[in-house]
């Protein structure tokens, strides 16, 4: 029996669950995004396990605030990820500040090092990486597939700095 690239790439996203799980991973990246540039400075998705997106903020003021927002953060995350994607925010306050690092020389060492820095990949690794996707037929699977290793690639200094600590 024969079994054609783009079903069987098709049929184990879904079975691993990994369109959904790229979906959620995206929330952390997005969340300056839905939230704003005020409240991103005072606040960074951590985690997302489980369609839970786990925030820290900088102290229970803060925390309180969002909480009221909870729903609107949800319907604004799910309009963008996919409808289910967020069921819930937890909030928890920190007490640190969540300024982006200004340098590697910097005094404040710390959470904020780990801080996911993105590396842009080039035009050509983009395409390059479209291109492989290309037997994929599903649309919505094929983008999936497409954000999902852009995501992988982009995160990947993160990743690697990550496992040699």
């Amino acid at each position: 029996m024969t079994v054609r690239i783009d079903v069987a790439i098709q049929s184990s996203l879904r079975r691993f669950g990994i369109v959904r799980k790229v979906r959620r991973s995206q929330a952390i990246h997005i969340w300056e995004d839905i939230v704003g540039p005020t409240t991103a400075k005072v606040s960074a998705a951590v985690a997302c396990k489980d369609g839970i997106l786990f925030v820290e903020v900088k102290n229970s003021v803060w925390a309180s605030e969002l909480s009221l927002l909870k729903r609107d953060i949800i319907k604004r995350m799910n309009r963008r990820l996919g409808r289910g994607t967020i069921k819930d925010i937890r909030f928890r306050a920190t007490g640190r500040s969540f300024q982006r690092p200004k340098g590697k020389h910097d005094k404040e060492k710390g959470v904020n090092d780990l801080a996911i820095q993105k590396q842009a990949l080039s035009s050509s690794e983009i395409a390059s990486i479209k291109e492989s996707a290309l037997d994929i037929k599903d649309p919505a699977i094929q983008s999936a597939f497409v954000r999902f290793v852009i995501t992988v690639e982009e995160t990947r200094p993160l990743r690697d700095r990550l496992s040699r600590s």
